[in-house]
């Protein structure tokens, strides 16, 4: 176990070497894509970055966590009128004394985190973790200019990037069943500690698949008594048992469905109550009452 973690360390490292990665200024939550029309880029669009194939979903949860917690706690703002971008980490420091001490606390929550992936993390990626953040917290105590130099020292960035790494390498020992050393080129086994099951490996979400539209269909609804279905076709006279409620009901081809019937007049004041819709019943009541309270 130790063997594998310790080579998984010294890839993850090399991958950041050989990407030339800023681990300091580059966004660790987002990146830009291009978008292509007609073979050429027309734009570039903001998304955010995906993660390594093959991890787990707990691997996958937690590297997501500490992408989008590092970037607002480092880069979450952008100076008005220049690239200069800070978070809440700077703003935090300004407070003195406390703030430098809410500062280190919430980037040692961000390591406490980070260690819950599975097979946990390598003491020597571990201590780089912790290097970075006391490296952060011993500037910011330096009066007015330990402040300023906190928006350029981001320690939860390159925190976030030493995770990437790792996983990103852990990932790919996953998917080939094997861990080589970029050394000596020894391969071992990937530990029991690290493996996935199928069933918790994690999926990114996708868009599925388009479907062509098509009218919805509408399923025969029952028709009242003394009404009958419009059957198929143009201009289809609807017939009922009063000829004044009898009308054209256009039903394209192809679709199925009931035409709709104008219900009968309500009565008019003064009829039969036993003939007037119940609604305007209750409404009549109502108003003879009132006029009976008010005299």
């Amino acid at each position: 176990m130790n063997v594998a973690l310790k080579i998984l360390e010294k890839r993850a490292l090399g991958k950041l070497s050989k990407d030339k990665r800023n681990t300091n200024s580059d966004n660790p939550y987002t990146e830009r894509v291009p978008v292509y029309k007609n073979g050429q880029i027309v734009k570039h669009k903001t998304r955010e970055r995906p993660v390594p194939e093959g991890l787990s979903k707990n691997d996958a949860k937690i590297l997501r966590k500490i992408r989008r917690r590092a970037y607002r706690w480092d880069m979450g703002f952008r100076c008005c009128c220049t690239s200069i971008r800070f978070g809440w980490s700077s703003i935090i420091g300004f407070i003195p004394v406390i703030g430098d001490f809410i500062d280190l606390l919430m980037a040692f929550a961000l390591i406490r985190t980070a260690s819950k992936v599975d097979g946990g993390l390598p003491k020597h990626l571990y201590g780089m973790m912790f290097s970075n953040i006391m490296l952060d917290f011993v500037v910011g105590f330096i009066p007015i200019l330990g402040d300023l130099l906190d928006v350029f020292i981001r320690a939860n960035t390159k925190n976030a990037w030493l995770l990437d790494a790792y996983l990103s390498e852990k990932a790919k020992a996953l998917r080939e069943g094997k861990i080589a050393d970029p050394d000596d080129g020894k391969v071992v086994g990937v530990p029991s500690e690290l493996l996935v099951a199928p069933g918790d490996r994690d999926v990114e979400e996708g868009v599925g698949p388009a479907y062509a539209s098509e009218p919805a269909r509408v399923n025969p609804a029952v028709v009242p008594q003394g009404r009958t279905q419009a059957p198929m076709g143009n201009n289809v006279p609807v017939s009922s048992s009063r000829p004044d409620m009898a009308e054209t009901v256009e039903i394209k081809d192809g679709m199925k469905g009931v035409a709709n019937v104008a219900p009968p007049p309500r009565s008019r004041p003064g009829s039969n109550a036993s003939e007037q819709d119940p609604q305007t019943s209750r409404i009549s009541w109502l108003r003879d009452y009132a006029v009976i309270m008010l005299q």
